[in-house]
């Protein structure tokens, strides 16, 4: 539980007891189960000034070293571009032996140490003229950055790490070479991740860290894919966001808010996205084995990465779909059994591999699109209609979006007139808003959402 949270659980509390709901012995009680969070939590408005705090400081510090950098010999050179990373050193120890666990300590202490690290492989290169090029440099200060993150458990070296993993393989595959190192080197820093998302006092730290991860490696899978077999992405890209979709579902169930649960915003958003595109005809033209790059610029090796993505995703989706699917509450109309819509979305890498080998066998790019987009629009009305049964108002305007986006792409891609297509526009639009009306006249009649 969150800083706010308790602050406003203690207020309530007090309430209660003036109201007399609960009595003295439970209002205490209740403290002291939120005592230890209470007493560790801390203001993130403090963080974020003692951070840029010292963000200044290690801006300062490497101007003034610009400024008089050609007046100093190598050996005091040296010794400068170690003496911020010793100080940093000697104050995580200090920290850890007289018990210094606040995160206005870590946090700065990590950013500071973070910019030290690159600051002084940059020193030391230009003193001693190693050869060095912003490839291996950013390689290098990147995983330097592995032990600062562990030491401090802070935010920003996290993040750092993640965004020159992805800085570097991008500059890799830009220059011809392959960026498969990414993912290992990812994987360094994951148990951090989840062992700070088990602190009951670090839920906003942890889940800013998984946002950065979970981003940085999404990015980072269209950058590392080798692309011989064209379309190939359409069942990766699918099975990726339907694995973090129903990772959340099966492990962040009870986050609250679209925030809180990275895997399920970033899973479900990125499905949507997909799926919109490929119910237009043009991601299907000239797919398949027929289609094979075979130019010199394509390591034909590194496809096997490729391959194992489009048959391991898809499994993990299955396996994941099974687990939530057992995790989630039972739900019945007039007696009969009802798929939750969010296991109806994360079967999506099975529909695309049916329309891909649909595509790659010869058939029309006009059949495989219009497959998508029936999935899609049965997608939408089981969104819509489990948020209609559930009373929730952001599940049935998600569910109306995704109908109005099949409705509005396969409009845009036919060959109608833009008058017919402004009328169309609108027509949908009024449906959208009388759909709100008549759900909200509906709901608020009813006591609200459940």
């Amino acid at each position: 539980m969150g800083f706010r949270e308790i602050q406003w659980l203690k207020r309530e509390m007090a309430a209660w007891e003036r109201e007399g709901v609960v009595d003295a012995a439970v209002t205490e009680r209740l403290r002291a189960r939120y005592a230890v969070a209470d007493a560790s939590a801390t203001s993130w408005g403090r963080l974020i000034f003692s951070s840029l705090g010292a963000l200044l400081v290690g801006l300062g510090i490497i101007a003034l070293l610009a400024a008089n950098w050609g007046d100093l010999g190598r050996d005091a050179r040296a010794l400068i571009a170690f003496m911020p990373l010793g100080a940093c050193a000697a104050l995580v120890l200090a920290g850890h032996l007289r018990g210094w666990r606040s995160r206005v300590f870590l946090e700065p202490l990590g950013l500071f140490w973070g910019l030290a690290v690159g600051s002084g492989l940059a020193l030391l290169g230009q003193t001693y003229h190693l050869p060095q090029d912003a490839e291996s440099f950013t390689l290098v200060w990147t995983l330097l950055l592995i032990p600062v993150c562990y030491a401090t458990r802070a935010l920003a070296p996290v993040a750092g790490f993640f965004v020159g993993l992805l800085t570097w393989v991008s500059m890799s595959q830009l220059s011809g070479g392959v960026g498969l190192l990414y993912w290992p080197l990812a994987e360094l820093v994951a148990p951090l991740i989840d062992s700070v998302r088990r602190e009951p006092e670090a839920e906003t730290r942890s889940t800013w860290m998984l946002w950065a991860a979970a981003m940085s490696c999404t990015a980072a899978l269209g950058v590392t894919l080798e692309k011989s077999l064209p379309g190939l992405w359409m069942i990766i890209y699918t099975g990726a966001f339907s694995v973090l979709l129903l990772g959340g579902e099966a492990y962040g169930r009870d986050a609250r808010g679209w925030w809180r649960n990275p895997l399920r915003t970033l899973g479900g958003g990125g499905l949507a996205v997909v799926l919109v595109l490929l119910i237009f005809r043009w991601p299907w033209e000239d797919v398949g084995w027929n289609h094979w790059r075979a130019d010199l610029h394509h390591h034909r090796w590194a496809a096997i990465f490729d391959f194992s993505l489009a048959i391991a995703l898809p499994v993990a989706a299955a396996f994941l779909l099974v687990l939530a699917f057992r995790r989630a509450p039972r739900r019945r109309w007039h007696g009969v059994p009802l798929l939750p819509a969010w296991a109806l979305w994360g079967a999506a890498p099975v529909v695309t591999a049916a329309a891909y080998a649909w595509a790659a066998s010869g058939g029309h790019d006009q059949w495989p699109a219009l497959l998508m987009a029936l999935y899609l629009a049965g997608l939408g009305l089981a969104t819509l209609g489990e948020g209609l049964a559930g009373r929730r108002p952001g599940t049935i305007n998600l569910g109306v979006l995704v109908l109005l986006a099949v409705i509005i792409g396969k409009f845009l891609s036919s060959d109608a007139e833009f008058a017919a297509k402004g009328v169309a526009f609108i027509a949908c639009g009024g449906v959208f808003l009388a759909a709100n009306m008549a759900v909200s006249r509906r709901m608020s009649k009813k006591g609200g959402a459940a």
